[in-house]
């Protein structure tokens, strides 16, 4: 895979789960947010079947590509269910602080040096968080901490998928941290889930977000993490609240508005502040 064609794969995953944030909005107007998920992530499995039962062994690989999905199930469980009493621009804002957390943990956990730069780019991206929320403005939600919880587990999705790939294929960690959410989300859709309402709007989500934000999104970040630093994936990422800002205005969902704009612009510049390294001058 070339460098070029890699920037292209985690573009096209940012944008398809930043478009998700409006379309799994709506979804949730037909089912509950247990039995989407159930429905998403079980469909995503039956399609990555073939994959978990090709040929080769998993190893040591395989405790680890489950702690993903237990972490991803959790992560998407926060999010979906924060949907419901929030906006996806704010949703999608907020998830994008995970990408602020994970060297923030990588520091507390003794997996790398928190530098200046970092928790520069976390006060940066708090503060956009604030603008963004504006309590005196509009109080802040159960969604919007369930959405904070969201981000939090997704962090974690990181570096256990980091330590993961070191162990098996990205393609067949992928696959079994998918089929893990599915064994949790389907049990668990049939505890809690009480509501289903088969609709158009409800299957072409569900398709949706299996297809594209599932099976495809997640095999492109898995793929070019042999080509792109950790720097570049992050940078590239970023596009997701924007895409799910732009997707949600366009739909209705959301309104322009000075606090939209500040907030995000400034919580992608904690960002990529916190992620991208400058480049070392060139020996002369």
């Amino acid at each position: 895979m070339t460098r070029g064609l890699a920037v292209l794969l985690l573009i096209a995953a940012a944008g398809i789960w930043g478009a998700t944030f409006p379309v799994v909005k709506g979804a949730l107007v037909d089912a509950d947010p247990w039995t989407f998920l159930a429905l998403r992530f079980g469909l995503a499995a039956a399609l990555l079947v073939p994959l978990l039962r090709a040929r080769g062994s998993y190893g040591p690989g395989m405790g680890r590509a489950v702690a993903c999905g237990v972490a991803l199930f959790v992560g998407y469980v926060l999010q979906t269910w924060g949907l419901a009493s929030t906006t996806p621009a704010r949703s999608a804002f907020i998830t994008a602080l995970s990408v602020v957390l994970v060297p923030l943990l990588e520091g507390l956990l003794g997996m790398g040096r928190t530098t200046a730069r970092v928790w520069g780019g976390a006060g940066l991206a708090l503060l956009g968080l604030a603008l963004l929320l504006r309590p005196e403005a509009q109080p802040i939600s159960l969604g919007d901490v369930l959405t904070a919880g969201c981000a939090v587990a997704f962090a974690f999705h990181v570096l256990l998928l980091q330590w993961a790939v070191q162990a098996m294929p990205p393609a067949r960690a992928s696959a079994v941290q998918v089929l893990t959410t599915a064994a949790l989300a389907i049990p668990a859709a049939a505890w809690q889930g009480q509501r289903l309402h088969v609709t158009p709007r409800l299957a072409g989500a569900v398709l949706i977000c299996a297809v594209l934000a599932t099976v495809f999104a997640f095999w492109a970040m898995t793929a070019v993490q042999r080509v792109l630093t950790a720097a570049v994936t992050a940078v590239v990422l970023a596009f997701e609240p924007v895409a799910a800002a732009l997707v949600s205005l366009a739909l209705g969902e959301d309104r322009l508005s000075w606090s939209l704009l500040a907030g995000g612009a400034v919580v992608v510049a904690g960002v990529l502040l916190a992620t991208v390294k400058r480049r070392a001058a060139a020996p002369a």
